[in-house]
């Protein structure tokens, strides 16, 4: 893929133009099963010890960081996104459960986090790493603002291996995804950018290595849904 495609300008203004349909995007174009991969995601992170505090990167409309709140009643958690538009939402999300006392959001980008280092538990990035003009630069950062022994965690896309779905995932995602998703949009063209993304991001293999590169140790991942999407959790 052309790297003037992953110009952060461009993707700013992509999701800024689909937020408003961006929750219901997902369950639609997923088949519903997202709430569940973030689950799984979120259940790789810490869950004991007291004052825990998350960085949530590319927090989107914070389903991530509300799933983390539920599931660690004492934790604290950090949202940041380069689109306003999607952390408008995401504050609205969040003042309606009653969190914005547990969820601080914030405008930032992955590749230049303005935080300390060792400043958090864990940090996690759901469907936003492959979005990134430069994602080894901002696994490194997501790696450096943890505190030793603490986990980094990558949801993300894969390239389907299975050779019986392998055809049928591409037509769905090359052909269908951009058409159900300019409907329920209403954005011309919004998603023809995501396949793209999509099949041309590095695979489970690649990904774990560039973690180990950024200094993780441990790296390992888990394939879901037919190898859909990969979970991987390296520890600093």
């Amino acid at each position: 893929m052309d790297k003037s495609a992953k110009d952060p300008a461009k993707i700013q203004a992509m999701f800024s133009t689909i937020a408003p349909r961006y929750d219901l995007l997902n369950k639609v174009l997923s088949l519903g099963i997202d709430g569940y991969w973030r689950k799984v995601a979120v259940n790789q992170m810490p869950r004991t010890g007291g004052g825990l505090r998350f960085l949530d990167v590319a927090t989107g409309t914070c389903d991530v960081a509300l799933e983390i709140v539920k599931r660690c009643p004492d934790a604290k958690v950090v949202g940041v996104d380069f689109s306003k538009g999607m952390l408008r939402l995401g504050k609205e999300k969040v003042q309606k459960a009653g969190h914005q006392d547990r969820i601080e959001l914030r405008f930032a980008d992955v590749v230049s986090l303005p935080f300390e280092d060792n400043a958090f538990d864990a940090s996690i990035i759901a469907f936003g790493i492959r979005n990134v003009q430069e994602y080894k630069k901002g696994i490194s950062e997501m790696g450096r603002v943890v505190k030793s022994g603490g986990k980094v965690v990558i949801l993300e896309f894969t390239s389907l291996q299975n050779p019986f779905f392998r055809l049928p995932y591409r037509f769905y995602i090359t052909k269908v995804l951009p058409f159900i998703g300019e409907i329920v949009s209403g954005k011309k063209g919004a998603y023809k950018y995501l396949p793209s993304s999509m099949l041309e991001f590095p695979g489970p293999e690649e990904l774990k290595k560039a973690m180990e590169e950024a200094g993780l140790r441990d790296v390992k991942y888990y394939r879901l849904t037919l190898g859909v999407v990969a979970v991987h959790v390296g520890t600093k």
